[in-house]
């Protein structure tokens, strides 16, 4: 979605809250869309929070809701698609499939797949549209149903690292979790290869802190946990999060 567009909608949706005293909901938000928004409406006072049908979830609703409102419910609903282990559907097809029936992209959330079974997070109308009509993705037919038995198809695993670096500056930090040299780090950070919480980071004096998210193209995804300790040797101990 356009930016200025994105953040036009974000705005009407905080004027509508106000006016009606009810929560308001745009989605879906990819990581980058929804870094967005926050850093948008954080000076506007709006309690905002954002969710996509499960915990760590890529792509997000956006909730505005009135303060002290408590929100039960979002606006979306898990579809699961079952299939024969040998038929190998991808990400792709899936969406393909869903965008062929006419359903926007920001009606479809994660793609969760694995051997036979893949769940889809969607827009409780759209959720409700592909039960009903989807009945195959590309040649394979398929069973749908609405919601899902945990646990989900896991996307990724996340494995804890700890080390020691002399700095929190950006290019330290990337060094340390992509196991690279100062210098490569910098030059990574200059081809725009590495991004902080989903936005782009040049200065590789940038400094960084505990929960930030540090995507390094081609190297991975990283979540810092925690930048508190202190080595004997005087060094930041650095524990991260990477998603192999």
């Amino acid at each position: 979605m356009d930016e200025k567009l994105l953040i036009a909608r974000a705005d009407d949706l905080v004027r509508l809250c106000n006016h009606t005293g009810a929560p308001k909901f745009l989605g879906f938000l990819s990581e980058k869309e929804a870094a967005l928004v926050k850093k948008h409406l954080e000076k506007s006072g709006a309690c905002i929070s954002f969710f996509g049908g499960y915990e760590g979830a890529l792509r997000t609703y956006l909730c505005v809701a009135p303060e002290n409102f408590s929100v039960s419910a979002y606006p979306l609903s898990a579809v699961t698609f079952t299939y024969r282990a040998q038929d190998k559907l991808l990400h792709r097809d899936f969406l393909g499939s869903l965008t062929a029936l006419g359903i926007a992209r920001e009606k479809i959330g994660d793609i969760l797949i694995e051997s036979g079974r893949a769940v889809v997070f969607a827009e409780l109308t759209a959720a409700k549209y592909i039960l009903s009509e989807l009945k195959k993705v590309g040649r394979v037919g398929i069973t749908v149903k609405q919601g899902f038995e945990p646990p989900l198809p896991q996307t990724s695993v996340i494995k804890e690292f700890t080390d020691t670096i002399a700095s929190l500056r950006l290019d330290c930090v990337v060094a340390c979790l992509c196991n690279i040299s100062r210098k490569e780090a910098i030059g990574y950070i200059e081809k725009d290869m590495v991004s902080v919480n989903s936005f782009a980071a040049n200065k590789a004096t940038a400094k960084i802190s505990a929960d930030d998210m540090i995507s390094v193209r081609k190297k991975g995804k990283f979540v810092i946990r925690s930048v508190d300790g202190v080595s004997k040797k005087g060094r930041t101990i650095l524990v991260y999060d990477k998603y192999i």
